[in-house]
């Protein structure tokens, strides 16, 4: 069915961004740190401004992943792509309910026939005797 290739790819796409946005912001807070140490180093009178000022910066950093892990998060649990199949899934589902019930008063029809038939039949047997 569609919508379960639908589901696939939501969870490879979910894989594969979170790990990518890991990766990337792994890379970024490692070279900002570095970059801060090496600062710290050139000039260690300035360490107190520096350090505030990558504490600040691991944090916008660290929320990109946040982020990331919130798409992939609704990708795998409240996924927009599917809500179409759904609502197809469940009109399909009440057509087959609606025929259900039509068939079963077509057969109350021509279970009611066949009571007034067996009802006049008794009658005339009833006459004859």
């Amino acid at each position: 069915m569609a919508s379960d290739w639908i589901y696939i790819a939501s969870i490879v796409v979910a894989g594969i961004s979170m790990a990518i946005g890991s990766l990337m912001t792994a890379n970024a807070q490692g070279n900002a740190l570095g970059k801060a140490m090496e600062g710290i180093s050139r000039q260690p009178e300035a360490s107190g401004a520096i350090n505030g000022t990558l504490i600040i910066g691991l944090a916008f950093i660290e929320s990109i992943a946040i982020y990331v892990l919130v798409i992939s998060i609704i990708l795998l649990f409240a996924n927009p792509f599917t809500a179409p199949f759904l609502k197809l899934d469940t009109v399909r589902a009440e057509n087959q309910v609606i025929a259900q019930e039509i068939e079963k008063i077509k057969l109350e029809a021509e279970l009611a026939k066949y009571k007034e038939a067996a009802a006049v039949s008794q009658k005339a047997q009833k006459g004859k005797k």
